[in-house]
């Protein structure tokens, strides 16, 4: 089963502001460092992986190299990444300011995006509901003037409509049209 590296981390969280379960092993202390809660997390997983990686061992080459692409991709400037030479570098006041506002600012940007996006939502559904909600006033329209067997006879046609455009011009063939066969011969052309 594929897992991502984020709902990982969220599983490893216990919904408190600090992680409740002990880092065991270099992998979730890496979870940790990417995913850091505040501040106490992040200094927690590099102590961790301090003590479980050797000094010069290749996993903790690799988790430095790791650390340093995340940042850069994440926007991190070169002379901020340059600092970054070995996992001690990680507790350095430089490095973990930065990963904690890039934190913020990756939050902000997210929620900042996700309400562009509901509003638009909103904004979309609005004008569904608006265009039904003006379709059945036509079909209303049409049963009150022609009679209910001219509703059901123009229903498809009606229910076609879309756009405000069309609706406009839907309620003025109505009230304009004198029987059901002109109304009919407007609203197809």
């Amino acid at each position: 089963m594929l897992v991502s590296e984020a709902g990982e981390a969220k599983e490893l969280k216990r919904g408190t502001t600090a992680y409740e379960v002990p880092l065991w092993t270099a992998r979730e202390a890496g979870l940790r460092l990417r995913y850091p809660v505040d501040g106490a997390a992040f200094r927690e997983a590099v102590a961790v992986l301090r003590s479980l990686l050797a000094p010069d061992s290749v996993a903790r080459e690799g988790l430095v190299a790791w650390v340093r692409s995340s940042m850069l991709e994440e926007g991190a400037t070169e002379e901020i990444v340059a600092q970054l030479e070995d996992l001690d570098d990680l507790a350095g006041p430089i490095i973990e300011t930065w990963w904690a506002r890039e934190r913020r600012e990756t939050l902000r940007r997210g929620h900042e995006e996700g309400r562009r996006e509901g509003y638009r939502e909103g904004r979309r559904e609005g004008r569904r509901e608006g265009h039904r909600e003006a379709r059945y006033r036509l079909e209303c329209q049409v049963a009150k003037k022609f009679g209910v067997d001219a509703a059901v006879q123009l229903l498809g046609l009606i229910g076609g409509l879309d756009g405000r455009d069309e609706l406009d011009a839907a309620a003025e063939a109505i009230i304009e049209c004198d029987t059901v066969a002109e109304l009919l011969a407007r609203l197809t052309n």
